[in-house]
Protein backbone atom coordinates (compact mmCIF):
# COMPACT_ATOMS: atom_id res chain seq x y z
CA UNK A 1 0.00 0.00 0.00
CA UNK A 2 1.30 3.43 -0.94
CA UNK A 3 0.17 7.00 -1.50
CA UNK A 4 -0.78 6.26 -5.12
CA UNK A 5 -3.21 3.58 -3.89
CA UNK A 6 -4.83 6.05 -1.49
CA UNK A 7 -5.28 8.59 -4.28
CA UNK A 8 -6.90 5.90 -6.42
CA UNK A 9 -9.37 4.98 -3.66
CA UNK A 10 -10.28 8.63 -3.10
CA UNK A 11 -10.71 9.23 -6.84
CA UNK A 12 -12.92 6.15 -7.16
CA UNK A 13 -15.03 7.37 -4.24
CA UNK A 14 -16.06 10.51 -6.14
CA UNK A 15 -16.54 8.96 -9.58
CA UNK A 16 -13.05 8.90 -11.05
CA UNK A 17 -9.89 10.98 -11.42
CA UNK A 18 -11.63 13.65 -13.48
CA UNK A 19 -14.74 14.01 -11.31
CA UNK A 20 -15.46 17.40 -9.80
CA UNK A 21 -15.49 17.67 -6.01
CA UNK A 22 -17.62 20.66 -5.09
CA UNK A 23 -17.32 21.17 -1.35
CA UNK A 24 -13.58 21.07 -0.64
CA UNK A 25 -12.14 20.18 -4.01
CA UNK A 26 -10.02 17.15 -4.84
CA UNK A 27 -7.37 17.92 -2.23
CA UNK A 28 -5.58 14.60 -2.85
CA UNK A 29 -4.82 15.33 -6.49
CA UNK A 30 -1.64 16.99 -7.69
CA UNK A 31 0.06 16.93 -4.27
CA UNK A 32 2.97 14.94 -2.96
CA UNK A 33 2.68 12.41 -0.19
CA UNK A 34 4.37 14.87 2.18
CA UNK A 35 1.96 17.66 1.27
CA UNK A 36 -0.98 15.29 1.75
CA UNK A 37 0.22 14.13 5.18
CA UNK A 38 0.71 17.74 6.35
CA UNK A 39 -2.61 18.93 4.94
CA UNK A 40 -5.57 20.44 6.76
CA UNK A 41 -9.03 20.20 5.23
CA UNK A 42 -11.80 22.25 6.76
CA UNK A 43 -9.37 23.35 9.45
CA UNK A 44 -8.68 19.76 10.56
CA UNK A 45 -5.48 17.79 10.13
CA UNK A 46 -6.22 15.10 7.58
CA UNK A 47 -3.81 12.45 8.86
CA UNK A 48 -2.49 11.52 12.30
CA UNK A 49 0.68 9.63 11.36
CA UNK A 50 0.66 6.15 12.84
CA UNK A 51 -2.94 6.46 14.09
CA UNK A 52 -5.36 5.65 11.31
CA UNK A 53 -8.33 5.21 13.63
CA UNK A 54 -8.05 8.82 14.82
CA UNK A 55 -7.19 10.37 11.47
CA UNK A 56 -9.86 12.70 10.14
CA UNK A 57 -9.58 11.09 6.71
CA UNK A 58 -10.67 7.73 8.14
CA UNK A 59 -13.26 9.25 10.47
CA UNK A 60 -14.80 11.17 7.56
CA UNK A 61 -15.05 8.06 5.38
CA UNK A 62 -16.58 6.01 8.19
CA UNK A 63 -18.97 8.76 9.27
CA UNK A 64 -17.61 8.88 12.82
CA UNK A 65 -17.64 12.10 14.86
CA UNK A 66 -17.13 14.85 14.02
CA UNK A 67 -18.45 13.47 10.72
CA UNK A 68 -21.76 11.72 10.03
CA UNK A 69 -24.30 14.51 10.48
CA UNK A 70 -26.12 13.31 7.36
CA UNK A 71 -26.49 9.66 8.39
CA UNK A 72 -29.97 8.27 9.18
CA UNK A 73 -28.78 7.58 12.72
CA UNK A 74 -26.77 10.76 13.23
CA UNK A 75 -23.42 10.15 14.85
CA UNK A 76 -23.23 11.73 18.32
CA UNK A 77 -21.01 14.79 18.09
CA UNK A 78 -21.26 14.95 14.29
CA UNK A 79 -21.12 18.43 12.81
CA UNK A 80 -20.36 17.66 9.17
CA UNK A 81 -21.47 14.97 6.69
CA UNK A 82 -19.78 11.63 6.06
CA UNK A 83 -17.48 11.79 3.06
CA UNK A 84 -17.88 11.69 0.21
CA UNK A 85 -21.04 13.77 0.67
CA UNK A 86 -24.10 12.75 -1.30
CA UNK A 87 -22.31 9.77 -2.87
CA UNK A 88 -22.25 6.09 -1.94
CA UNK A 89 -19.99 5.29 1.02
CA UNK A 90 -16.47 4.07 0.42
CA UNK A 91 -16.35 0.28 0.90
CA UNK A 92 -15.19 -0.76 4.38
CA UNK A 93 -12.33 -2.75 2.83
CA UNK A 94 -10.99 0.39 1.14
CA UNK A 95 -11.26 2.41 4.35
CA UNK A 96 -9.37 -0.37 6.15
CA UNK A 97 -6.61 -0.14 3.54
CA UNK A 98 -6.29 3.62 4.10
CA UNK A 99 -6.31 3.15 7.88
CA UNK A 100 -3.53 0.57 7.67
CA UNK A 101 -1.53 2.83 5.36
CA UNK A 102 -1.72 5.58 7.98
CA UNK A 103 -0.83 3.13 10.76
CA UNK A 104 2.29 2.20 8.79
CA UNK A 105 3.39 5.84 8.63
CA UNK A 106 1.94 6.65 5.18
CA UNK A 107 4.63 5.07 2.98
CA UNK A 108 5.33 6.82 -0.31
Amino acid sequence: MNFHDVVKILDESVGGPDADVASHGPFWRDVTRDQFVAMKVGGRMLVALGDGARSNLVLSLKGEAPFGSDLPERTKGAVTPRMPSYLPPVPAESIDVIEQWINQGCPE
